[in-house]
């Protein structure tokens, strides 16, 4: 941890502008030395605002990050009404102030923490540290439609970077009295605020307590995101694919900690971590819990299908074409033969030429404006396709498996596990270009043993397929049973979980 500024290491410099910060020589000593510890701590800085309402009575702000409006009506007026003997202890300062919280700073270091976090500062002569009132105001987004997980039907709100709006999102929909929020604060530099949302009675309590000592143990200068965190909260260090569900749909994060689950909320930061997570629920929507269930069935055999053809039809079109043409029928291998007539390189070359094409088109067409993006589309499309194929630099077949690939990935609802099964289909793709299909093989078993052998916080990554839960799969996998039948298969789970028969 970063050592506290010392608040006397040096002498204070004096603001020559009155309207930053204004001095009276009649201000008593005590609370001229405690505005002067206050802004020597924090290096002069010129938002820094000292105002004295009194002789003995002085507000110390930072101007950017507090609701001038309230300072104004909330604090300013009312104190001007008021003496110093007035205000004896956080009490009284809430009695006589129209504040929501009031507290007093254990010494001036813990002062200027608050200060830095927003609160305003209360001088008052007569006390050795001054009050922290809460008169916080942010510039922040407001709260809008989700950007990177729309959907047709749903709420069309998602989280922004304020901590306690996102909070207020969830407490909107659990309106439970079960419903707890634990708050810390990580990054020595930073200093972020962190909550956890969790019902009790649901999650678990073990889970819980990891979470909890894993955010307090956190040990980084500096975190930004809520994608700091994850390294530390599923402590591994290289991660092939994502611990934990990262949404900016508050209605995601609300169901799930009515399922159980720990919602991870990083203030400055729109999406919140659901932990733990099983990777059957990332190719999981919102959607799919307002649509029937026969329609969320369709949609999920989709996804089920793009994810299948975005994983395996290079790994496929390279065992084919190069070790294992034969178990095709004659007119697909003369197709097949007659498409690479010209081809000058090996399957496996024009297979990954095309799919870092496709990886380059993909990336370019997010990081430009959004007016710009989908024209590159277009274009990149008409290029890879059209001018490859008939320069022969690839075969017209390679263009509808790249198609597929492209069009199977991008219906994956989650981005991170889209992210990792793309990086994944290059592995079947190697072993394929040396085992053909025996290759293909061989990669699943291996991803499917690294899966298996995966837990987020103690909960099997591949549940409840390994280990079999037949009322979890029955409830909610491909398909999704009407709520009064998932209701009851939910009890029966309770139920057997309590009597020791559930499938293990």
């Amino acid at each position: 941890m970063k050592k506290p500024v010392p608040l006397l290491s040096r002498p204070v410099r004096r603001p020559t502008e009155p309207s930053v910060s204004k001095r009276d020589s009649s201000s008593s000593s005590m609370v001229q030395s405690q505005a002067a510890c206050l802004e020597n701590a924090l290096g002069v800085p010129s938002d820094l605002v000292i105002k004295h309402v009194s002789d003995s009575i002085c507000v110390v702000f930072l101007e950017p990050i507090v609701d001038g409006a309230a300072v104004r009506e909330s604090l300013l007026k009312p104190l001007s009404k008021l003496e110093s003997d007035e205000i004896l202890d956080a009490v009284s300062v809430g009695a006589k102030l129209p504040v929501a919280s009031v507290e007093q700073a254990p010494s001036l270091d813990d002062a200027v923490e608050g200060l830095l976090d927003g609160k305003v500062a209360l001088i008052v002569d007569g006390c050795v540290a001054p009050f922290l009132l809460d008169l916080r105001g942010r510039v922040v987004r407001q709260i809008e439609a989700p950007v990177s997980q729309p959907s047709v039907r749903g709420p069309r709100d998602s989280f922004n970077e304020r901590l306690y709006d996102n909070l207020a999102l969830i407490r909107q929909r659990v309106r439970n009295r079960n419903l707890r929020v634990w708050e810390t604060v990580v990054g020595s530099e930073t200093r972020t605020r962190v909550a956890m949302c969790y019902l009790e009675g649901k999650a678990s309590e073990d889970v819980v307590e990891v979470v909890k000592q894993r955010l307090l143990e956190i040990d980084a200068p500096n975190v930004l995101d809520s994608s700091y965190l994850l390294p530390y909260l599923a402590m591994r260090r290289w991660m092939l694919f994502p611990p934990a569900a990262a949404t900016e749909r508050a209605d995601r994060a609300a169901a799930g900690i009515l399922n159980g689950r720990i919602v991870v909320i990083c203030d400055n930061s729109p999406f919140v971590l659901v932990m733990p997570i099983q990777l059957l629920a990332l190719f999981q929507a919102s959607e799919d819990h307002y649509n029937l269930s026969i329609h969320s069935l369709l949609l999920r055999t989709v996804r089920a299908i793009g994810w299948f053809a975005a994983t395996i039809a290079p790994g496929v079109y390279v065992g084919l074409a190069s070790f294992n043409p034969g178990i095709l029928p004659p007119n697909a291998i003369m197709t097949l033969s007659a498409a690479r007539q010209g081809v000058p390189y090996p399957p496996i070359i024009e297979v990954l030429i095309m799919d870092i094409a496709l990886e380059m088109l993909a990336e370019a067409s997010a990081r430009l404006p959004t007016y710009i993006g989908g024209a590159a589309m277009v274009v990149g499309g008409l290029v890879l396709g059209t001018a490859a194929a008939e320069a022969r630099l690839v075969s017209t077949v390679m263009i509808v498996v790249v198609a597929v690939t492209a069009i199977g990935s991008f219906a994956m609802p989650d981005y991170q596990n889209e992210l990792s099964w793309r990086a994944a289909k290059y592995l079947y793709t190697v072993f394929a270009a040396f085992l053909g299909i025996y290759g293909l093989a061989t990669a699943g078993f291996i991803i499917l043993v690294y899966l298996c052998s995966m837990d987020v916080l103690g909960v099997s990554y591949m549940s409840p397929f390994a280990p079999w839960r037949w009322t979890a799969i029955a409830k909610d996998t491909m398909v999704r049973v009407p709520t009064p039948l998932g209701i009851e298969l939910e009890k029966v789970q309770r139920k057997e979980e309590a009597e020791g028969t559930a499938d293990a």
